[in-house]
């Protein structure tokens, strides 16, 4: 945080993260930094543990490595999504590609379950529901 005339104010992240998929388990967010032309994505997989309290393994897919600025932002984002959730707890790993993500935006969405269902497949994960085109113009697919 910074000072700001006194006051406390939360630091601003020059990072964006665009949602392309939520489902009941799993989100995936397109993580887009300033310092690059290139994104890397995370990955929240909810593990849904009944007797300890819930459990969020996140993964940092990326074919490069983030600045230090941009790692910072995305362990910002975590915490801003995950940090008031007092019977969970999360981890984040870091889970390298080859290349870069790439799909044709509006015209070939279910490229992102393709592609989410093989990280899921990556990290031993059960895959996602049945997904149409359709399901992408909800919130929740």
């Amino acid at each position: 945080m910074e000072t700001y005339r006194g006051e406390w104010c939360l630091r601003q992240l020059k990072t964006r993260f665009i949602r392309w998929l939520r489902t009941r388990d799993v989100e995936f967010f397109q993580v887009i930094s300033q310092d690059t032309e290139e994104s890397a994505f995370l990955l929240y997989v909810d593990q849904r543990c009944q007797k300890s309290g819930n459990h969020i393994d996140i993964y940092l897919i990326s074919h490069f490595e983030l600045s230090e600025e941009s790692y910072e932002d995305v362990l910002s984002f975590n915490n801003d999504m995950l940090g008031n959730k007092p019977a969970c707890s999360y981890y984040m790993d870091i889970l390298p590609v080859e290349e870069e993500f790439d799909f044709d935006f509006p015209y070939d969405m279910l490229a992102v379950q393709r592609y989410v269902d093989e990280l899921l497949e990556r990290v031993q994960a059960n895959k996602l529901p049945d997904i149409t085109e359709k399901n992408f113009d909800y919130l929740s697919q």
